[in-house]
């Protein structure tokens, strides 16, 4: 069995707190110390990475020499090199991988798609084709995926879902809902979900994720985009959709909580939830953060509550979302942590709320916040789930830098955003402090 660095962390906190109520001596902890460090990853990833980045070095070079060398080399030999680098490499992998060398196979389909990929662009550039980047991205995922599910590979399905993404945004300005267009970007969606969740890799589970937010985001400007400047409204139901990937999640991974950690850990659609979770509050965090930037300099141009329901994804969003913590609450009744997160997602998808309808309210904009961020932190740390810990003190830090900066010279503005970010401040600490008495109360009692 693999540990994280999270449940290493969960452990060693358990284990002090063992040792202090007699349940485990400092000997027995520190063997379980050191069986849990030996099996620790993440060293062992160094060389991988390095491997990869000179990959793409390769190809690169590859890529260079035939352009420097554009004018003297014939056509065919231009053709015959692409296709015998892209044969030769494939080969390689799979030589490799029928000799469990999987690392070294993975490699070479990723040299094989990124010459692929440059190929493209010089087969274009040889017979003088129109330019068509759409098109061109669209034939650059296809085969990226091609490769991944062929040959098992995972970084060719993170140069996939990064071409993917330039498809997305490479359409054109949106003149309307394109329905074939968002079809598509559902169907290599499932595709690579399906991939990763049979092939985990974290790269290649966040380079999915990514798109997935940027086919949402452009179908929600498509949507929005002949009702009403969109932003506002879009900067919400983006915040409400992190929220709703973030219940649907978490009530997965309260699902499995019951599996031992070894098969957890090679779950993965288990893995796909956890960082599915985790991209929530990355991007919940970033919205926060934005919608204060936007409503202190002026830049918020205050849609009305009724207008933001009105644009039809959003009310579809909240039920989705609402669906998926009720879920996490059914299947984890009476756990404060599941409360927590919930909580903090509720908070964060206010304090954006706020900044669409009411920019002009800066001390309650910069209040919400405050208290989002703070919220982020102390779900973090709560739940064991350090990304939401980790980015909630990055947004808390932007946050108050940001208010700093811009209420110098606002002294009253400034003591009213403390004054309210204090008391929800106390109110949070005296209801865990709360909390934390009862659950201690209900342990002995049970003990």
């Amino acid at each position: 069995m693999i540990f994280d660095a999270n449940y290493r962390r969960r452990l060693d906190n358990d284990l002090k707190e063992w040792v202090g109520k007699g349940y485990l001596d400092d000997d027995a902890a520190d063997r379980i110390r050191k069986d849990a460090a030996s099996r620790a990853k993440g060293q062992s990833r160094l060389p991988a990475v390095f491997a990869i980045i000179g990959v793409i070095c390769l190809a690169l070079a590859v890529a260079a020499f035939v352009a420097a060398n554009w004018a003297v080399i014939p056509r065919i030999v231009k053709l015959c090199g692409i296709a015998a680098a892209i044969v030769g490499a494939n080969f390689l992998a799979a030589y490799s991988a029928a000799r469990g060398r999987n690392l070294i196979a993975d490699l070479a389909t990723l040299f094989a798609v990124l010459v692929f990929i440059s190929g493209l662009a010089l087969v274009g550039q040889i017979y003088h084709l129109p330019q068509d980047w759409p098109a061109g991205a669209m034939l650059a995922t296809l085969g990226a995926l091609a490769a991944a599910w062929l040959a098992q590979s995972s970084a060719a399905l993170v140069v996939a879902a990064v071409s993917a993404i330039s498809w997305v945004f490479a359409r054109g300005e949106p003149a309307g809902l394109d329905i074939a267009g968002s079809g598509i970007a559902l169907l290599l969606i499932a595709a690579m979900v399906a991939h990763v969740i049979l092939y985990p890799l974290r790269l290649g589970r966040w380079a999915v994720l990514a798109l997935v937010f940027a086919a949402y985001l452009r179908f929600l400007i498509e949507a929005a985009g002949t009702r009403f400047d969109p932003e506002e409204a879009v900067m919400f139901a983006l915040s409400l959709f992190a929220a709703a990937l973030s219940g649907w999640a978490l009530a997965l991974l309260r699902h499995s909580e019951s599996r031992l950690p070894e098969v957890r850990e090679k779950d993965g659609a288990f893995l796909f939830a956890r960082s599915t979770l985790d991209a929530g509050a990355v991007v919940l965090i970033g919205l926060v953060v934005i919608s204060l930037i936007a409503a202190m300099s002026g830049s918020g141009s205050g849609l009305s509550v009724g207008a933001i329901l009105a644009y039809w994804p959003i009310p579809a969003t909240i039920l989705l979302a609402g669906g998926g913590f009720i879920l996490a609450f059914a299947r984890s009744f009476g756990r404060f942590e599941t409360g927590a997160l919930g909580a903090a997602a509720g908070v964060a998808v206010v304090a954006v709320f706020l900044g669409a309808v009411a920019p002009n309210a800066v001390v309650i904009v910069a209040a919400f916040s405050f208290a989002a961020t703070v919220g982020m932190s102390a779900a973090g740390t709560v739940a064991g789930f350090g990304t939401w810990t980790a980015f909630g003190h990055i947004g808390t830090a932007a946050v108050v830098l940001w208010l700093l900066n811009e209420t110098i010279g606002s002294l009253i503005g400034q003591s009213l955003f403390f004054l309210i970010a204090g008391v929800l401040l106390i109110a949070v600490a005296a209801l865990s402090a709360w909390h934390i008495r009862r659950r201690s109360g209900e342990m002995e009692g049970t003990a």
